[in-house]
């Protein structure tokens, strides 16, 4: 549930047309392409709190690649980041902070939960959104160790993000990943013409192919 005063803040925000939203450095004006829906998923205020929930499609390649996935994820598991379970009808949370930090990029930092009938994940990540990057949105995940870079665009009404270069983060080093060792991410979010807001994220690579994914449907409940 949303604080008292980040009510207020969305308010006095919202009168504001000159307050920058996450997504609006990387989209430019093509972001007032998109459904309603996901338009307000990804123009969420500095200051505020956001929290959707609904089910999912949790599904995993099978075959030898499956078998290679299924330790890839549990693995992942360690840094936060993915996980090896299934499902048909998997409870999703997503919980979005918004914040404006000191140097004047915002960060969009989002919980996930699944809810499996027997376990239930949860992962802290961050998205830094820096206005001399453009489209560029750097994410950060699996307790740090991660950097990858994000190209969102808007592809009719929908909003779809792909990633491009990855690196691993060890002490002070930033090492860049080639690809056969990288997990590249594409999600595609849209409202459909009931007014319902879809997700579906699918995890690539280049010797392993499409391996892992979720879609499904949610709502925002705060």
């Amino acid at each position: 549930m949303l604080a008292p005063n980040l009510n207020l803040t969305r308010l006095a925000a919202a009168e504001d047309a000159s307050v920058t939203r996450p997504f609006e450095w990387a989209l430019g004006e093509s972001i007032h392409a998109l459904a309603p829906l996901v338009k307000e998923h990804v123009r969420q205020l500095p200051g505020t709190i956001e929290v959707y929930r609904g089910r999912v499609r949790v599904w995993r390649e099978g075959g030898w690649r499956g078998k290679v996935a299924s330790l890839l994820l549990r693995a992942s598991v360690l840094g936060d980041f993915l996980f090896p379970e299934t499902g048909e009808d998997v409870g999703l949370e997503l919980k979005h902070v918004v914040t404006q930090n000191d140097d004047g990029s915002l960060s969009m930092s989002w919980a996930r939960s699944y809810q499996f009938s027997d376990v239930t994940r949860t992962f802290l990540v961050m998205m830094r959104f820096h206005r001399q990057n453009g489209e560029i949105v750097n994410w950060h995940g699996c307790r740090g160790l991660f950097e990858v870079e994000l190209h969102p665009y808007v592809e009719g009404d929908a909003i779809v993000v792909v990633s491009r270069r990855e690196w691993l983060k060890l002490g002070g080093f930033r090492i860049p990943l080639p690809k056969f060792l990288m997990g590249c991410p594409l999600v595609r979010e849209w409202q459909d013409a009931e007014g319902a807001l879809h997700i579906r994220v699918e995890i690539h690579n280049t010797l392993l192919g499409r391996f892992f994914g979720y879609e499904g449907v949610y709502s925002r409940v705060s």
